[in-house]
């Protein structure tokens, strides 16, 4: 092949794959727009489907928000409870059970039977101890994590 023929050839070559890249750039543009449509559609559903779930958890919401406030309200009410009342509840705890009770079952009386909402850890770090040095409570130490009501002799 000599260098003119060779010539007319590669300019034919480049010429069919100029055309073929208009149309694959009409075909990617095409369905790109296709596209785009069903996006919208897709939208378009979602809206209608949002507002239904909008208009439920509308009533979670308000729930969600009453159970909130009832909750900041109980803790408001009860956030103050005085060392005194907490102290002969416990010792009046202690000394009905007749043996030592661990930490935690101290606990447990004092959520749910006397209903008074008491950390664990302040419970355990701060009131037991306190009431262990208070000369005016019946209440010692028995051994690592229990507590038992002192008799006087």
């Amino acid at each position: 092949m000599d260098n003119a023929s060779e010539k007319k050839y590669i300019y034919q070559q480049m010429h069919l794959i100029i055309e073929e890249r208009r149309e694959l750039t009409k075909l990617y543009f095409h369905l790109k727009e296709r596209l785009s449509s069903l996006d919208k559609l897709v939208d378009c559903k979602e809206i209608k489907k949002t507002n239904t779930l909008m208009v439920k958890r509308e009533g979670n919401i308000l729930s969600k928000e009453s159970n909130y406030q009832q909750y900041i309200l109980s803790k408001k009410s009860s956030k103050n409870i005085p060392y005194q009342k907490i102290a002969l509840t416990i010792s009046s705890i202690l000394k009905g059970s007749g043996r030592p009770l661990s930490n935690k079952e101290i606990h447990t009386i004092l959520k749910n039977e006397n209903r008074i909402q008491i950390g664990y850890k302040n419970l355990t770090m701060n009131i037991l101890p306190k009431m262990n040095n208070d000369s005016t409570m019946n209440i010692e130490r028995a051994y690592r994590g229990y507590w038992q009501y002192r008799l006087n002799s």
